[in-house]
């Protein structure tokens, strides 16, 4: 849902000194942000530290791909797809897989960030990438991270001419499943951007089996109200008629980011297939140097594909 601020907001941002005021304010957010996380590492440190030392908590030491740094996690947090496990930088397990592909596209080995040299030949786009590995990635290659809802904008379901063929690599982790339907159409957008030979890296929740489950099918002109108290999705399909959909998901809590649909592998492979890409990977190696375990049954796998 597109958020449109009032005239009188409008009006205020466009005078020169709410233009300093709002750049100030983004890097204030920025800033704290920043130390958010830095305070946030400093606990999962110490919890880590109490963890190790003790109890008999099993134990991996690995080298984190992202900020380089040697650091020791409990095996079940590395383990894990979401929880972060380095206390350096507060990478997971998907962030460093992340790394781990581009990396091996790029030079031929799976290194680390720090090692890269830079190449501002290399162009990538980022769709809402974690600042956690995106601010380093920026410093090696000529990357953007866009956003939805702020610069530097893209809008996955509508794109210019202009932006075929442009990247030689997207990321887009967790995105997809936020997005509009028809899905099919953003998929195909993906695909139009990237150059002959471009890496795509997708990662989305997903089933193992089944299809995928659309939870606004319908999805045309709609908002978001509260209704006694709750969050109600309001729609008016195409053909005029009124819908609403309570029990709402959001990611990052409510009046976060809406779920739009939960997908599953097979639907996933064909969603992929469909929209051309070639040489689609779900990698499920673990690279332990780098505190990526995998299990056998582990849902959710990074993605890898190319346009031909």
């Amino acid at each position: 849902m597109r958020y449109l601020p009032s005239p009188a907001c409008s009006f205020s941002i466009a005078h020169p000194n709410n233009q300093k005021r709002k750049i100030m304010s983004d890097w204030l957010l920025v800033h704290l942000e920043k130390q958010a996380r830095h305070f946030k590492n400093i606990k999962l440190l110490f919890r880590f530290f109490f963890l190790k030392n003790l109890t008999k908590t099993p134990f991996i030491d690995f080298q984190c791909n992202i900020c380089g740094y040697d650091v020791s996690a409990p095996m079940a947090v590395a383990k894990n797809r979401e929880a972060s496990s380095c206390y350096r930088c507060g990478s997971n397990r998907r962030f460093r897989t992340i790394i781990a592909i581009l990396t091996k596209e790029i030079t031929g080995e799976t290194t680390t960030l720090p090692k890269l040299n830079y190449d501002g030949k290399i162009t990538g786009l980022g769709m809402s990438d974690a600042e956690i590995y995106a601010r380093p990635l920026s410093k090696k290659v000529t990357y953007t991270n866009t956003f939805y809802h702020k610069e530097p904008k893209l809008d996955i379901t509508t794109i210019k001419q202009s932006q075929f063929n442009s990247a030689d690599f997207i990321i887009t982790s967790d995105v997809f499943e936020h997005i509009p339907p028809p899905i099919e159409h953003s998929f195909e957008n993906l695909y139009k951007i990237l150059k002959k030979g471009g890496l795509c890296i997708f990662s989305v929740p997903y089933h193992k089996n089944g299809t995928t489950q659309e939870h606004f099918p319908e999805l045309y002109d709609y908002k978001i109200i509260k209704k006694n108290g709750r969050q109600i999705l309001v729609n008016i399909t195409k053909k005029g008629e009124r819908q609403e959909f309570n029990n709402l998901r959001f990611h990052g809590g409510p009046g976060a980011t809406l779920e739009m649909r939960f997908f599953t592998e097979t639907s996933l492979l064909a969603n992929l297939q469909d929209a051309g890409f070639s040489n689609i990977q779900f990698h499920r190696t673990n690279i332990p140097e780098f505190g990526i375990i995998v299990e056998e049954e582990s849902p959710s796998l990074i993605i890898s594909m190319h346009k031909e």
